[in-house]
């Protein structure tokens, strides 16, 4: 069977935790903004929306960490796609709604971004690359280029990823001022 470059892997795997981390930190220093979020996807039982809030932040912290041990790397790949999965459900439930004005939620009150098309094609590239980190890896030793390589790597996906997200989150702000001034 095929294997993948070890460096490869974790290269993926410490973007996806920093990306997962930052999240999780950004929910919990506002669990009341958070809680709206989760309110007003509308698509769980209001009492269990407090439970929600706290868990889906622990669960990300959970699987940020697990993705960073070779020993728990696979289900927290698993464990992450799948919330990302939930997640994908949730927002184009609303979006099919027409419910595209409220904030997705993703990043806490650190980044408010109305509901898009673009979440869920983000979302499925997220989960591309948990399955990379599931995926077989080569037996070749890492060397300190290698950890380098690994280090820069993660710290260019996380920053790629973040532009990304925040152009399209201003995306509508962008277009409106646009329109006002042509």
């Amino acid at each position: 069977m095929p294997t993948i470059d070890p460096a490869f892997v974790w290269t993926v795997s410490a973007a996806l935790a920093a990306v997962f981390g930052a999240s999780a930190i950004f929910k919990l220093i506002d669990l009341g903004e958070f809680r709206a979020a989760v309110e007003n996807y509308r698509v769980i039982p209001e009492p269990l929306a407090g439970a929600a809030t706290i868990a889906i932040p622990l669960a990300e912290i959970v699987g940020a960490v697990g993705l960073l041990d070779s020993r728990t790397r696979f289900a927290s790949s698993i464990e992450l796609a799948l919330m990302l999965a939930l997640f994908t459900a949730a927002i184009v439930v609303n979006l099919l709604r027409g419910r595209l004005y409220i904030d997705c939620g993703c990043f806490g009150p650190a980044l408010r971004q109305p509901l898009s098309w673009w979440l869920p094609a983000r979302n499925l590239a997220l989960m591309g690359l948990a399955t990379i980190a599931i995926l077989p890896i080569g037996a070749r030793t890492l060397t300190a280029l290698d950890v380098a390589t690994v280090l820069l790597g993660a710290a260019t996906m996380v920053v790629l990823y973040a532009a990304a997200n925040y152009l399209l989150a201003n995306a509508p702000r962008i277009r409106a001022f646009e329109a006002a001034h042509a």
